[in-house]
């Protein structure tokens, strides 16, 4: 994490000293697989530059990191002794059981490029519509597991691993991101947005969902005239 805000902090740096129109996003939502999982929070953190495509077009390529993961459903597990055989309740002569539960978180450094759309509102204002194709590479993660009756002594309770050394799981990502924001000021803008995975990356064919809300810093000294408040 570390060494992408450096990255970060390094093209920032080298995008104000070449004059252009730098964007810091940060942002915060949910994230899950499209089918049979459940939501996990989800964040990002990004530097994006904004080139001039017309009136009231422009296109913006970034670099940003995000947060994702996601939460299998629970399952019902039967725990066993030593020898295999399942624990049976005294009082009830049935056997015991617990709830397995297994969230992954999943990093990945990601390269959207989306083309926006910019409706003027008011003065220095803006109703924004953004959309692109983005690619994504994951970078780090856990699968943190609870309730695990299959595993030995204290692993039985808790235990945690690499979700990119997961057998199936893939690193390499791509999918569509649209946004809708409102620009409130000359500098600040507010949105909603969601990234829809195109890649399956799990065994079982399921891909990346996130949905958020961002807020986005403008550096706008050199933005084209067409689009200065």
């Amino acid at each position: 994490m570390k060494r992408i805000l450096t990255v970060m902090a390094c093209l920032g740096a080298a995008i104000a000293l070449h004059g252009q129109n730098l964007i810091l996003e940060v942002g915060g939502g949910l994230s899950r697989h499209f089918t049979d999982t459940k939501n996990v929070g989800a964040y990002k953190l990004g530097l994006g530059l904004e080139f001039e495509l017309g009136q009231t077009w422009a296109i913006e390529p970034a670099l940003v990191y995000y947060g994702k993961g996601w939460r299998e459903k629970d399952e019902t597990v039967i725990y066993r002794d030593e020898n295999g055989d399942p624990i049976i309740d005294e009082d009830t002569e049935e056997p015991v059981t617990g709830i397995k539960r297994t969230t992954y978180s999943a990093g990945y450094v990601e390269l959207p490029i989306l083309v926006h759309y910019y409706l003027r509102t008011g003065e220095a204002q803006y109703l924004k519509f953004s959309a692109g194709p983005y690619v994504a590479c994951g970078v780090n993660g856990k699968m943190k597991v609870k309730g695990d009756a299959d595993r030995e002594g204290s692993d039985k309770m808790f235990y945690s691993e690499k979700t990119f050394s997961q057998s199936g799981i893939k690193r390499w990502d791509a999918g569509m991101q649209v946004r809708v924001s409102y620009q409130v000021n000359r500098n600040i803008s507010i949105g909603a947005e969601t990234d829809l995975g195109l890649v399956k990356i799990t065994p079982q064919g399921r891909r990346n969902c996130t949905a958020m809300i961002s807020l986005a810093w403008h550096f706008r000294d050199n933005l084209p005239d067409q689009l200065k408040p």
